[in-house]
């Protein structure tokens, strides 16, 4: 009688195939910081990329899907805490190489665009509310009112303007018309 013996199989201690034998540490993404604090931006540079939020977007900076922060506006790179959110830390544009972040609540905005504030050297007189306006008042005083004539009388004064068509397919069709105008004289069906 024939004895069977159990044979025993050998499974394998390291994973033959797949990702197990080959490297497992990727290339770095190169996240952090792109500009530092006090470094002048332009609209849509990028300030800092990461993972999740540890830095969130403050005055004049946006947040990308991926939390990447970018500059909204020119100016310069400012990363501070607010007061409002102890635990937060942001990163802010200043449009003054000046200017402190963050602002104080319920400040005056600061001007974009390069514009500078220049106040007026003579205040409007102002007048009682009902006063009956006269003729006098609708001419130029000071710079401040001009009369002008409402836009529907200026529009039926101007002179009818005759706006080319600009199908790109009028020439075909145009040939279509003559074509068939033709065939009516002739009386082709």
């Amino acid at each position: 009688m024939a004895v069977l013996s159990t044979i025993q199989a050998r499974h394998a201690s390291h994973a033959t195939s797949g990702r197990a034998n080959k490297a497992k540490d990727g290339p770095g993404k190169r996240l952090g910081a792109k500009k530092t604090a006090g470094e002048k931006v332009v609209t849509g540079m990028i300030i800092y990329r990461q993972r999740g939020t540890v830095w969130y977007a403050g005055e004049n900076a946006g947040m990308g899907r991926d939390h990447t922060i970018f500059a909204m506006a020119p100016g310069f790179v400012r990363y501070y805490k607010d007061p409002l959110h102890p635990s937060r830390q942001f990163i802010g544009v200043a449009l003054l190489e000046s200017q402190v972040l963050p602002r104080p609540l319920n400040a005056a905005r600061v001007r974009r665009l390069g514009r500078i504030e220049v106040p007026l050297e003579r205040q409007r007189e102002t007048v009682p509310f009902g006063t009956p306006l006269k003729k006098s008042d609708s001419e130029a005083k000071d710079g401040f009112y001009v009369y002008r004539p409402p836009n529907w009388k200026i529009g039926r004064t101007m002179p009818k303007v005759e706006v080319k068509n600009n199908n790109p397919f009028a020439r075909w069709q145009k040939k279509g018309k003559r074509n068939a105008a033709y065939k009516r004289r002739k009386g082709i069906a």
